[in-house]
């Protein structure tokens, strides 16, 4: 496993939608969407970067991002100028960040109340609580290369408002360079 390191990411097209009819507009727009909310999901095989991410955050309300290379959202966004009955577009401009490496979890605790530590990820959960004073979406995943013996590593992606983006970025990149690790991607 890699070292610790929080990597501010690069922009990538986001939407957010909600409505009573939100799900049904996504399912005939051939995308997968998670069962449960506060679960998540993605095209299966394709954890890469360039998979897109759907995130169901209630019963009626989602959140998806693309990949680097992506482009299913440029594909559908234009479909939402109209009026669409129960479909209520939501303006998506988060920072993001992914958070990873071998004290991860010494690092979450002190920024936060949830024990990420804990969670079952074959449920793919999403978590929206606070980090360090701010409202965070977080989803947490596994990736190969827990090594030998080692249970697979564990990364998570995290969003924040882009008004509290910087605070969050400088906040937590500190306890990240305090606990041995890296903030990459700061731009200036």
């Amino acid at each position: 496993m890699s070292g610790l390191a929080l990597e501010l990411r690069e922009k990538r097209d986001r939407l957010g939608l909600k409505g009573p009819r939100a799900a049904e507009w996504l399912a005939a727009q051939g995308i997968a969407l998670p069962m449960t909310p506060n679960t998540w999901t993605h095209p299966e095989g394709a954890i890469a970067a360039d998979a897109l991410l759907v995130a169901r955050l209630g019963s009626a309300e989602f959140f998806l991002e693309d990949g680097a290379a992506g482009t299913t959202l440029e594909r559908i966004s234009p479909s939402l100028d109209g009026s669409l009955p129960g479909v209520y577009p939501v303006l998506r401009e988060d920072w993001a960040f992914l958070l990873g490496g071998d004290e991860v979890h010494d690092v979450l605790a002190q920024v936060c109340n949830v024990n990420f530590a804990a969670l079952s990820l074959a449920s793919r959960p999403l978590i929206m609580t606070l980090m360090i004073g701010v409202a965070v979406l977080v989803v947490p995943q596994s990736v190969a290369g827990g090594g030998q013996g080692r249970e697979a590593a564990r990364r998570y992606r995290i969003w924040c408002d882009p008004t509290f983006g910087p605070y969050l970025g400088e906040s937590l990149g500190a306890v990240v360079i305090e606990c041995g690790g890296r903030y990459t991607g700061v731009s200036g």
